[in-house]
Order: structure tokens, then C-alpha cells, then sequence
């Protein structure tokens, strides 16, 4: 395997979260976004936001193990108080959110 962490043996399992946030607070997501990520670096594989499609909207991609991972990474998080107070000032700023968990294929670089 040549994925980014042996860890993930086939690759584990990997988290879309989707959001399509308000006009003009993309900034400001961003900012709050810029600390918490300091929590959770070693789940995060990707954050991005485009400005050509669905405008206001965020992706992040999480990686875990397992399901269970997941849920002791996310209250691991929670425990913190950092992360509350980010999502203390960005709920306010969703419109939508989707979620979606998912495998890596068999050709992709993250197995």
C-alpha cells in the first residue's frame, strides 16, 4: 500500500462534509476553520472551497480507521473546548450541510 499512512492498512474510511455557507462569510469560516484544524491534523486529509460552481461552498475530507475511530476522534475533539468555540461562530454561517462516508477505490493513492 502506498497510501499517506500505514495506519489506514486499505485505506480506512474517509468522511465528506459538504457545506454551502451563507454569501459572504467565506472569510470568515476560514478564520474560525484556521485554528480548530490544529485539533484534528491527524484526521484531516483535505480542505478546500472553489469559486466557480456552488459559490459558499466547503469540503472537508476526514480519514479514520473505522467508524468507531471515528466516533472517538470527533469526541476526543469535543473534549477539547477549542473545537466548540469553532463550531460555536460557524454553525450560524450553514446553509446546508451534507455528509457522506465512503472507501477509497482500489486505484486511489490513499489506500
Amino acid at each position: 500500500s502506498s497510501g499517506i499512512n500505514a495506519e489506514y492498512g486499505d485505506g480506512g474510511i474517509f468522511e465528506f462534509r459538504s457545506y454551502r455557507l451563507k454569501a459572504g462569510c467565506l472569510y470568515e469560516w476560514g478564520n474560525s476553520w484556521a485554528h480548530a484544524i490544529n485539533l484534528r491534523k491527524a484526521d484531516a486529509v483535505m480542505g478546500m472551497c472553489s469559486q466557480v460552481g456552488q459559490m459558499y461552498t466547503v469540503h472537508h475530507i476526514w480519514r479514520y480507521r473505522d467508524l468507531e475511530h471515528r466516533r472517538a476522534e470527533r469526541n476526543r475533539a469535543w473534549e477539547s473546548g477549542q473545537w466548540a468555540d469553532c463550531v460555536v461562530r460557524t454553525v450560524p454561517l450553514i446553509k446546508a450541510l451534507d455528509v457522506n462516508i465512503t472507501h477509497a477505490t482500489e486505484w486511489s493513492p490513499l489506500r
